[in-house]
């Protein structure tokens, strides 16, 4: 039987924006040899002063990102698609709310419902997806999350919501791929009833 969504969440950096960070420089720099490693998750491992320092290095490069931020191709279109449609979405990232809301001032978009890691929590924990479901008003269940990271994947997977890999060609377990930002609306036109 085929699932009847009625919201979406969306990742931001990647997402809505053109990619942005150079993940494997970051690590190499912040001498976090395991890839599997979330760099947040990373953090309160470390004694405070080497904290300090990889939050350091971690702001540069999100200072960096925010400043050369782009809107991905298809994400105007996409967002007014939305709101056409009424169809309650947010943005879920783990990304600083700072730097976010710098990002979406020069790219000139907007959206009404902002989760980011300043909750205390982050992908691929499911909570922040849990928050984004609560601030749109839709159970888990009914979310689509379009993301294009391993970590949007395995938080959307952990709440129980639809999953759609936003990546040419995905090797990331997901529910759906979505070859680019483009064909979103096409995507959502068959799973959201309205």
């Amino acid at each position: 039987m085929k699932r009847v969504m009625e919201g979406v969440l969306l990742d931001f950096d990647g997402t809505l924006t053109k990619p942005a960070f150079d993940w494997p420089a970051m690590k190499e720099e912040m001498g976090l040899l395991d890839g599997e490693v979330s760099i947040l998750d990373y953090l309160p491992t470390l004694s405070p002063e080497r904290a300090n320092e990889i939050s350091d290095i971690l702001e540069k490069h999100e200072l960096k990102a925010a400043d050369v931020a782009e809107a991905n191709d298809g994400a105007h279109e996409l967002l007014a698609y939305l709101r056409r449609k009424k169809v309650p979405f947010g943005v879920v990232t783990n990304n600083a709310e700072r730097h976010v809301l710098k990002m979406v001032k020069k790219m000139n978009i907007s959206f009404d419902v902002l989760i980011t890691r300043d909750i205390g929590f982050w992908k691929p924990d499911p909570r922040p997806m849990f928050a984004g479901a609560d601030a749109i008003g839709v159970a888990p269940g009914k979310c689509v999350v379009i993301g294009d990271g391993k970590y949007d994947m395995l938080a959307a997977e952990a709440a129980g919501m639809l999953s759609v890999h936003l990546s040419a060609h995905s090797s990331i377990p997901s529910d759906l791929t979505l070859p680019t930002l483009l064909d979103a609306p096409a995507l959502l036109e068959q799973l959201i009833v309205k």
